[in-house]
């Protein structure tokens, strides 16, 4: 018998119970759980039904609870605490988190975006470790295998278990030398086409979106050096006669070194957003809640 009991338990019911006990009142009780007075009616029935007891009882003013009602007061406060418990979505503060965060990304938005985050959370969170590793082309699959927590990329993917958000919208600028003949008399298309480039490219080969643009319009620059990594391209620049086209956050970083200007691209460059991607299965874990927000408002300006 208890078994079918516990297999015929309608959670609801503990909801019109812990009313029935507290306000002795059918119609109390139905106004606090929001359900009719004829519905918690029934509900009272289905309870004297399952416990074998009428629980509320007339008394000389009003009803009340039966011994066996008194004695369920209790065990249900501590079930109805633990489901809401269980129930809730999981919650710690910011300076009690402990534990390693794994970040996969590339140069660009680790200067751009990272330390502003890592910043903010050695002062909130001093007790969580932050990892960050490289992010190998275009791969996102180390979400999926649980060897990171996040991908910051500008990566495109649409794979149903990961979730994402943009972290920012970036646009394109260039550097170049103080010194640099090219830009003497400014940056025109002419400038920019007759100029000697230096293209940031993963992959050490190809052709970047501002070769695709000026081939649209019957151009083409001359890439003169390649380079895998954008951190490297200041000091290349710095006493050389190269230009280099790259994002503007990262831009406007590099050029705080002597020697070095920004310049705006002489074609319109479309902008690109810069995604953070997560697993499904960490969409409630507090610990990433935390970090998302944290970099979401530490968005590289």
């Amino acid at each position: 018998m208890r078994e079918m009991n516990i297999k015929n338990l309608d959670l609801n019911l503990l909801a019109a119970l812990n009313a029935l006990l507290e306000e002795k009142n059918v119609t109390r009780a139905a106004a606090r759980i929001n359900l009719s007075q004829p519905a918690t009616s029934r509900a009272l029935a289905r309870l004297r039904n399952m416990f074998q007891d009428p629980l509320l009882v007339k008394g000389a003013k009003g009803m009340v609870l039966t011994a066996r009602a008194n004695e369920l007061y209790q065990p249900l406060q501590h079930i109805l605490n633990d489901i809401t418990a269980m129930v809730s979505p999981p919650s710690i503060e910011p300076g009690a988190m402990q534990g390693e965060v794994v970040i996969a990304t590339r140069d660009y938005e680790l200067a751009a975006i990272l330390p502003k985050v890592i910043n903010r959370l050695r002062v909130e969170s001093p007790n969580l470790t932050l990892r960050i590793i490289p992010l190998i082309g275009d791969d996102l699959s180390s979400l999926e295998n649980q060897h990171v927590d996040f991908i910051l990329t500008a990566t495109e993917s649409k794979a149903a278990t990961l979730y994402r958000y943009t972290v920012y919208k970036e646009s394109f600028v260039c550097l170049a030398s103080k010194d640099n003949p090219a830009i003497q008399k400014g940056m025109t298309l002419e400038t920019y086409t007759a100029a000697k480039h230096c293209l940031v490219t993963i992959s050490g080969f190809g052709l970047g979106i501002v070769d695709t643009l000026l081939a649209q319009k019957n151009l083409k620059r001359n890439v003169v050096v390649r380079v895998p990594h954008f951190l490297a391209v200041a000091h290349i620049i710095a006493d050389s006669d190269l230009v280099v086209t790259l994002p503007r956050r990262l831009g406007e970083l590099l050029s705080r070194q002597e020697n070095i200007i920004l310049i705006n691209p002489p074609l319109k460059i479309p902008s690109f957003p810069v995604y953070l991607y997560w697993h499904a299965r960490n969409q409630n874990n507090p610990i990433h809640r935390w970090i998302r927000k944290v970099i979401q408002t530490s968005d590289g300006k």
